[in-house]
């Protein structure tokens, strides 16, 4: 009934979400496929990685859910053609990861010379797949204005800026190579930027949007509450202006479907408690998502989408996209919302009587 294009199942070095219990909670939510990125720990940057991450799958014994992974990219051009040879030899790669800012994890590439090395190369390589690129510009960031006792801060270090001008470079990137793949601007948050793809869809280029439920639901004023730090995420959540009109454009059609950015933490690498290998109190970002998925349909209902506006934007538009064949499911829902130390919708779903 619903795919989930983007969920970080950890696993690995990091247990607090692991893939069995990621794809137990895709199933009973309704969620038929997962695409689980690569900024785990270690990354899934080879054949090796690759064969591990499908072994954890396999093992789950999930037979209802389809596990897809994407393969992280660097700036090393032997590391991005062994990359592509990964994606055709197995077939649950569903694409490449283009970290242009850091996030979580170490596999930002920043420089734009590298950046443009990877559409080039993946180019060279006859590269045809999904490129799904996080886009926040180093240059328009800054670390320093984070105050983990003023939370709302963290969306000044990262703001609108840092994603529209890496929008910008991605979009010039793949038309300067003549980029042979599908391009996917994952976690859209800025309306400019919505603004920049569709502009870029008209004059040709193939380009996609996937936007997040707390970039459409929540804006930055979640921020000023107390528990302010649980809502840390990358992009960050923006102000009320730009959530509207972000809102706005999902219903207008302008992004191609939504997906979860599913990061669940513990209680304590949110809130400061634990402490980072450098000695300084860990604030991570990320909030869990999976488990929501029947929250946010209805919430698309309330708010006057129609069932195949809702069916477009959780399913059918990613399967085209990523030329897959999967069957919608009905099946019984079980609630794992209480899995997570953390309900990041408790208000939406009150509202709602759900």
């Amino acid at each position: 009934m619903y795919i989930d294009a983007h969920v970080h199942f950890r696993d690995f070095n990091q247990r607090h979400e692991t893939v069995a219990h990621g794809l137990e909670v895709a199933l009973d939510s309704g969620v038929d496929a997962v695409f689980d990125m690569p900024n785990t720990d270690p990354p899934i940057l080879t054949s090796d990685a690759v064969i591990a991450r499908l072994k954890l799958a396999q093992d789950a014994k999930v037979k209802n859910v389809f596990y897809g992974l994407y393969v992280g990219l660097t700036a090393d051009p032997e590391q991005v053609k062994r990359a592509v040879d990964i994606s055709r030899e197995f077939s649950q790669v569903v694409g490449m990861k283009l970290y242009a800012g850091h996030s979580v994890g170490e596999l930002g590439v920043t420089k734009e010379e590298d950046q443009y090395m990877i559409y080039e190369t993946l180019t060279r390589e006859g590269y045809d797949g999904v490129l799904a690129v996080h886009c926040e510009k180093e240059a328009f960031m800054d670390a320093k204005v984070w105050n983990h006792q003023q939370p709302i801060t963290h969306c000044f270090a990262r703001p609108e800026k840092a994603e529209i001008e890496s929008v910008k470079d991605q979009l010039a990137f793949a038309r300067k190579t003549k980029f042979t793949g599908k391009l996917h601007l994952t976690h859209i948050s800025s309306p400019v930027a919505v603004d920049l793809v569709a502009e870029a869809k008209k004059q040709g280029l193939d380009v996609s949007s996937g936007i997040c439920p707390h970039h459409f639901i929540y804006d930055w004023n979640q921020m000023h509450d107390q528990e302010g730090v649980l809502w840390k995420m990358n992009p960050p959540l923006r102000e009320p202006a730009s959530r509207e009109r972000v809102f706005q454009y999902l219903q207008e059609g302008k992004i191609d479907w939504i997906e979860t950015d599913h990061a669940p933490h513990p209680l304590d690498y949110k809130t400061g408690k634990t402490i980072d290998k450098d000695g300084k109190p860990l604030h991570m970002s990320g909030i869990p998502g999976i488990a929501w998925w029947p929250l946010f349909a209805e919430f698309l209902r309330k708010n006057e989408f129609s069932d195949q506006q809702i069916e477009d934007l959780t399913f059918n538009n990613i399967l085209k996209r990523f030329n897959l064949s999967l069957d919608k499911s009905r099946r019984k829902i079980k609630d794992h919302r209480a899995d997570y130390p953390f309900d990041p919708y408790k208000k939406m779903a009150e509202e709602l009587k759900w």
